[in-house]
C-alpha cells in the first residue's frame, strides 16, 4: 500500500469515526487530551512561578505580570485554530479535503507572521511593555529579563496553539496533547537548571519557556503533517484568500476577545495593585494561577464538542449534531427543527424531540 493510500485510508477510517460512534462517549473520549492540552497550557507559567519564587518577591511578580502577555499570545493561536477549525472539521465531514487543507496552511503560515510581528515589536518596545502590563519600578528589571526570551518565542507559541486546536478540531486532540505536555514536561526539567545551576535568575525561567515551546511546536507540527489520517500544512496550499480571513474571523473572533478581556482585566488589576506593594502583584498573580486551572478544565470539555458538531454538520449529519449539542446542554436547549438555520432557543427539555 502506498503513503497516499495508506493516507486515504486513515483519514476514511476517522471520517467514519466521527460520524457513526456513539455521540456521548466520542465526546468523552475527545474531552480528556482536550482537557489535559488545556491544564497544561496553565502549566508553563506556574512553573516558572514556582522556581523563581526562590529569587524572591519582585521576581515571582515580574514573571506574573507577563503572564497577560502571554494569554493574548494564546489568544491569537486560538482566533487562528479556532477560526481555521471551523472550517476545517466542516470541509472534512463533507469529504472537501482540499478545501480543509488550504484553510490549515493559510491559518498557519498566518498565524507564524503574526507571531514574528509581536516577536519585533515587542523587542523594539520591550521597557514601555513591561510598563504597560502593570511593572512597578522594583518589578520592571524581572519583567524585562523574562519578556526577552518570551518574545523570542512567540512565533512559536502561536503556531503550537493554533495547530493544537487543528489537530483537536480533526479529532486528534489526543496528538494535541501529546505535544503540549512533551513541551511543558521539559519546561519543568529545565527551569531549574537553568534558573540555579546555570545561575541565569529570571533569565533563565524564560529561556527554560521559550526552548520547550519550540519544542512543543515541532512536536505538533510532525503530527499536524503525518499521514495518518490528519491534513498536511504545505505552503503550495497557502491562499491569501479573503474568504478563509472571513471563515477565520468568524470562527476566532469570541475566542480572541474572550482571552483579550481575561488579559486586559490583569493588567488593570496589576496597576491597582501596584499601590501596595509587590507583594500583592505576586499574589494576585499566583492566584490568578490557580483559577486558571480550574477554568481549563471546563474549556476543554467544552471544546471537544466542536469537532463532533463541525464534523457532523459537514455530513449533513444532522441527527448526531442535535445529540452533541445535548451533551452541553441537557437542560436548557433545543436544537431548531431546522437544522440549516442554526438557531437555538430556550424549551423545556424533552428527550423524545431529540431521538435520532
Amino acid at each position: 500500500m502506498s503513503d497516499n493510500d495508506a493516507a486515504s485510508n486513515a483519514a476514511a477510517i476517522k471520517h467514519e469515526m466521527m460520524t457513526t460512534s456513539p455521540v456521548e462517549p466520542l465526546i468523552c473520549k475527545l474531552a480528556v487530551p482536550t482537557i489535559t492540552g488545556m491544564l497544561v497550557s496553565s502549566l508553563y507559567n506556574m512553573a516558572d512561578t514556582y522556581f523563581v519564587s526562590s529569587l524572591g518577591t519582585s521576581a515571582i511578580a515580574g514573571v506574573g505580570v507577563v503572564f497577560s502577555l502571554m494569554a493574548v499570545i494564546q489568544a491569537v493561536g486560538f482566533f487562528f485554530g479556532h477560526g481555521a477549525g471551523n472550517l476545517i472539521s466542516r470541509s472534512l465531514g463533507a469529504k472537501k479535503t482540499e478545501e480543509a487543507e488550504k484553510m490549515a496552511a493559510t491559518s498557519f503560515y498566518t498565524a507564524f507572521a503574526v507571531g514574528l510581528i509581536i516577536t519585533i515589536l515587542g523587542t523594539i518596545f520591550i521597557r514601555p511593555l513591561a510598563l504597560l502590563l502593570g511593572s512597578t519600578e522594583t518589578i520592571l528589571p524581572y519583567a524585562a529579563d523574562y519578556l526577552r526570551f518570551i518574545l523570542l518565542g512567540a512565533p512559536f507559541m502561536v503556531s503550537s496553539f493554533m495547530m493544537n486546536n487543528l489537530l483537536r478540531y480533526q479529532g486528534s486532540a489526543l496528538f494535541g496533547m501529546m505535544g503540549m505536555t512533551s513541551g511543558a514536561i521539559l519546561n519543568i526539567i529545565l527551569d531549574p537548571v537553568f534558573i540555579f545551576i546555570l545561575k541565569l535568575g529570571v533569565r533563565g525561567a524564560s529561556l527554560a519557556t521559550m526552548i520547550s515551546q519550540c519544542v512543543s511546536f515541532l512536536i505538533l507540527f510532525f503530527f499536524a503533517c503525518r499521514k495518518s489520517g490528519n491534513i498536511r500544512i504545505e505552503f503550495r496550499n497557502f491562499s491569501a484568500s479573503l474568504k478563509y480571513y472571513h471563515e477565520m474571523a468568524r470562527g476566532g473572533t469570541p475566542s480572541l476577545l474572550r482571552q483579550s478581556m481575561q488579559s486586559l482585566t490583569t493588567l488593570l488589576l496589576n496597576h491597582a495593585a501596584g499601590l501596595y506593594g509587590d507583594a500583592v502583584i505576586a499574589s494576585i498573580s499566583i492566584t490568578h494561577r490557580v483559577f486558571m486551572l480550574a477554568s481549563s478544565a471546563i474549556l476543554g470539555f467544552g471544546q471537544a464538542f466542536q469537532p463532533v458538531c463541525g464534523f457532523n454538520y459537514g455530513a449533513k449529519r444532522y441527527d448526531r449534531v442535535k445529540k452533541s449539542v445535548l451533551v452541553l446542554f441537557p437542560c436548557f436547549y433545543r436544537y431548531a427543527d431546522n437544522p440549516c438555520g442554526g438557531l437555538f432557543y430556550f424549551r423545556p427539555f424533552n428527550h423524545r424531540a431529540f431521538s435520532a
